[in-house]
């Protein structure tokens, strides 16, 4: 698995990728709400994350848990800029859908066990 703070730093450079592409205009507000979001799951990503690297969960158990997390996610600096809550929402989706892809590519891609696909 890749190392923890390679990882955090790569779902934050991903997360200033989506702002661009999605909320250009509110693109600092986007990036200040997609980093507290990772800041806020971190300590539950990092246990979810290793459970998977050691083959203890499955790739789909992973995402559930990564997504049970998706109602405690606030997007205040977004919509405090004035964007409107269901594209401040959809943004937050895709912090989420980020997480979890980079997360995903980094423990396939670097474990010694390689994590089945659709599991």
């Amino acid at each position: 698995m890749a190392d923890t703070k390679q990882l955090l730093k790569e779902i934050e450079q991903q997360i200033a990728v989506l702002a661009e592409s999605t909320v250009s205009k509110y693109k600092k507000q986007a990036i200040k709400d997609g980093k507290q979001i990772l800041e806020d799951i971190k300590a539950n990503l990092i246990r979810w994350t290793t459970l998977l690297a050691q083959n203890q969960i499955k790739v789909n158990e992973f995402e559930w848990l990564v997504n049970s997390d998706k109602e405690l996610i606030k997007m205040k600096a977004l919509e405090n800029a004035g964007l409107a809550a269901v594209r401040a929402s959809a943004f937050a989706s895709g912090v989420i859908n980020v997480i979890i892809d980079t997360t995903l590519k980094n423990v396939a891609g670097n474990s010694s066990t390689p994590v089945p696909a659709g599991s």
